[in-house]
């Protein structure tokens, strides 16, 4: 039985795609006249109603770094790197492996992104605060109005949730991808 090449299952002979990963399975030509066997790649098109899926692949693939460090670093220093991405935790690896290109590459996205977490969380304070001030006199409205807004910073939280989650999943399996859209600020050399 043939096994898919992107992710090594195990797939049946007459499949098209991979049950596994999803990746399309790779045919072989017949041979033709003094031609030896050549594999043709099929292109995947997702269908049209998995334009979702389309985008969060479209969003997270980033510029991946991972060539450009040791693999002993990379190896080495899982663990500062993952711990760059929990909040204050940023400080472990910039003081304790402050030579590792690998744990101060993810350092430098565990910053940013703290900081960017940081003024959110000030901003939202300062917005309810202020809506407090001007609309407390309205109960019924204000409590409406409130959970509305409350909603909609706390959805935009979220968003620092999955920058975290794709951090740490990044650092986990040893690869320095940048992440979206705060990915290519730099405040650590």
């Amino acid at each position: 039985m043939p096994f898919c090449s992107n992710c090594g299952t195990e797939i049946k002979e007459d499949a098209k795609f991979c049950t596994s990963c999803g990746k399309a399975v790779e045919e072989k030509k017949e041979e033709t006249a003094g031609e030896k066997n050549t594999q043709q790649s099929n292109t995947y098109t997702a269908p049209a109603g998995n334009d979702f899926s389309a985008k969060v692949n479209e969003f997270t693939n980033t510029e991946d770094k991972t060539a450009e460090f040791e693999p002993t670093d990379i190896s080495d220093n899982k663990v500062y790197s993952i711990l760059a991405y929990i909040g204050i935790l940023v400080l472990v690896p910039i003081l304790a492996a402050p030579k590792s290109k690998f744990a101060r590459f993810h350092a430098n996205q565990g910053l940013v992104l703290f900081i960017i977490e940081a003024a959110y969380g000030i901003i939202s304070s300062v917005i309810a605060n202020v809506f407090k001030l001007v609309f407390g006199f309205l109960p019924g409205i204000f409590s409406v109005i409130y959970i509305l807004i409350s909603a909609v910073l706390g959805c935009i939280g979220l968003v620092f949730l999955v920058f975290v989650i794709i951090g740490i999943i990044n650092a986990a399996n040893g690869k320095a991808k940048e992440l979206p859209i705060i990915g290519k600020i730099k405040l650590l050399k």
